[in-house]
């Protein structure tokens, strides 16, 4: 008798690794060309990419604008503490937004390596015993 739990697996497997994979390439960082007072005023974003006047970048979660100063939870490398910076060290800020191309092509892949998948599954001659 043929069995379905095997071939069911590798079909599972494939699912959960493309949608962790769809999460982080549906969407990405698209710095702003507006200041960092029009975006908080516009929309709320839940993180937000700072680049500072020295170069360094800083994720700020949960941001806000008080007065002429970002504030935020950072995170940084292995860190998380309430961050403040004064807009005069702000160069620019970039926020996550949903990438199109990004999302085409994970889909396609991921409609190649279900067919890649589902064609190596042997599947029984109906007249097999």
């Amino acid at each position: 008798m043929f069995s379905c739990t095997g071939a069911v697996r590798p079909c599972r497997a494939t699912t959960l690794v493309l949608m962790a994979l769809c999460g982080a390439a549906c969407h990405s960082w698209h710095t702003e060309r507006v200041t960092p007072e029009a975006v908080l005023a516009t929309h709320q974003p839940a993180k937000l990419r700072v680049t500072c006047t020295d170069g360094s970048r800083i994720v700020l979660k949960q941001p806000l604008l008080r007065g002429d100063t970002l504030v935020g939870i950072g995170q940084r490398p292995r860190e998380q503490r309430d961050m403040r910076i004064a807009l005069s060290n702000v160069q620019q800020v970039a926020t996550r937004r949903l990438s199109l191309g990004r999302t085409v092509g994970l889909v396609g892949l991921g409609v190649v390596v279900a067919a890649g998948v589902l064609g190596a599954i042997p599947i029984p001659h109906p007249d097999y015993r």
